[in-house]
């Protein structure tokens, strides 16, 4: 068990310096190495002694404040009193270790809303119990695998990153055995979750290309499971606004199985952004069909959920009535919905009630939605409804951004909306490795010859820049 926990810990550390985009600083004879969330908050922190071991690791709330705590020993094995804190400071739970195995957890405080609740009572009793029998049977891949699913789902983040990497390394030593399909014939879907799960982990801290390549590895090598097309393209529409890309995935997933509801819901997400608001309300209306399976199987307090994103559409076609009362429901269910906070200071604005307006923008605020949501105008909107003043609301609409298209492309690829048609352009990888570079010809790039995966497309011409998610088939 020790020897396992620490090789899982070394390939944590690896990939602390080959993966992350860091800032090292000298810290008392050792090292930090810190990740950013995309609104500059700092996301995660590795804590290196002055022998370049990890002594520990911090990470944060994307609005800000200690999330993690875990301390290491010399072996690099989770030692001692480690915490996990709510976003609003409050502490929520603590893990005792002592050289990597885990003597006990409390509980203090369970964070739900009145749709999720039991959802989460009962992955925290998931880990109660298998913590329990893990006691007298170590070694049970059945339980633990359990654990680490109720750890993703409570958002016990470094534990369940450190199980699904010991997961990923033994699976993959299996697959290189030429003969593992055949002694496991479920290899291949195994570890196509494991890399879902992974990239969930990766997502909430925003590294966007780590997610991506894991869930685009997932489809790769289970292409039977329409989850994983959806995994990738609920990720693109809202954590990356790759709309484009994102409705080519979630298109295929409703090709597959036409009422899937949570396709519908990132579906009617996406139309919303893209100011397609009929098909918006399309898509959620098929959604609201099994509106409890989204609660039942989904993560978390999704702020844009069902009632949110309708409210703005039904506003947006005239409907506002039926919008605001969306909204305030939304509200009801999750007090701390920074989006309907927001939706609802449009509509108000819109309807010529300023302080209303101002009210619900500076709720917005509070909540922490520029921290959140660090690509969508708020500024805009409290400085013209509070200050009462004339001035032009920023336009977030992505319709008329540049694009590249086909997506997922085979040979080549185009520029569309980009004022240029020969500019440079440098294809790299996750790592952000440059692999190609060149001009292109009359807005095409030529993209044949390289493997099928995840890259980043740059593109620039003078100050001009853009960069794109590229997939090749």
């Amino acid at each position: 068990m020790k020897n396992s926990y620490h090789r899982i810990c070394v390939i944590l550390a690896v990939i602390i310096f080959l993966v992350f985009e860091n800032q090292i600083t000298a810290q008392k004879g050792g090292s930090v190495n810190r990740s950013f969330f995309k609104n500059g908050l700092v996301a995660r922190e590795f804590y290196l002694g002055a022998d370049q071991k990890l002594d520990s690791i911090k990470t944060y709330h994307i609005v800000g404040g200690l999330d993690e705590r875990f301390y290491f020993d010399e072996n690099t094995l989770i030692n001692g009193l480690c915490q996990k804190f709510s976003s609003d400071g409050k502490l929520k739970t603590t893990w005792l270790f002592k050289k990597g195995v885990l003597i006990k957890r409390k509980d203090f405080l369970k964070e739900d809303n009145l749709k999720n609740k039991a959802k989460t009572e009962e992955n925290y009793a998931i880990i109660v119990k298998n913590n329990e029998l893990l006691k007298s049977d170590p070694y049970n891949y059945g339980l633990r695998y359990g654990r680490a699913a109720s750890r993703i789902y409570l958002e016990d983040n470094v534990l369940a990153e450190f199980d699904f990497l010991g997961f990923k390394s033994q699976l993959e030593n299996i697959k290189a055995d030429p003969n593992a399909l055949t002694k496991f014939p479920r290899l291949n879907q195994d570890l196509a979750e494991i890399y879902s799960r992974l990239s969930t982990i990766y997502s909430r801290f925003e590294n966007d290309n780590l997610s991506i390549d894991y869930k685009l590895k997932a489809i790769q090598i289970d292409p039977e499971e329409t989850r994983h097309y959806f995994n990738l393209g609920a990720y693109l529409a809202t954590e990356t606004q790759d709309y484009r890309l994102a409705i080519y995935y979630l298109d295929e997933v409703e090709r597959r199985f036409p009422n899937h509801n949570f396709a519908h819901w990132v579906l009617g997400y996406t139309y919303l952004e893209l100011e397609q608001y009929d098909k918006a309300v399309e898509n959620i209306d098929i959604a609201f069909q099994n509106e409890a399976n989204l609660y039942e199987n989904g993560y978390g307090n999704a702020e844009s959920d069902l009632r949110t994103i309708r409210g703005l559409a039904y506003h947006k076609l005239g409907k506002t009535d039926l919008g605001i009362a969306d909204l305030n429901e939304a509200l009801r269910i999750n007090d701390k919905n920074s989006v309907a906070n927001k939706y609802l200071g449009i509509i108000y604005d819109d309807l010529g009630q300023s302080q209303k307006a101002c009210d619900y923008f500076q709720k917005a605020r509070t909540l922490g939605y520029e921290k959140k949501y660090y690509n969508k105008e708020l500024e805009s909107f409290i400085q013209k409804t509070c200050n009462a003043t004339h001035m032009k609301v920023v336009n977030n609409a992505h319709k008329d951004r540049p694009y590249i298209l086909p997506n997922p492309a085979e040979s080549t690829v185009e520029v569309f909306n980009f004022p240029f048609s020969n500019f440079n352009y440098e294809i790299l990888d996750p790592q952000y490795q440059k692999l190609r570079q060149g001009i292109s010809n009359d807005k095409i790039i030529e993209i044949s010859g390289l493997p099928s995966g995840f890259y980043i497309l740059v593109v620039g011409n003078g100050d001009k820049k853009e960069i794109f998610k590229l997939i090749r088939k």
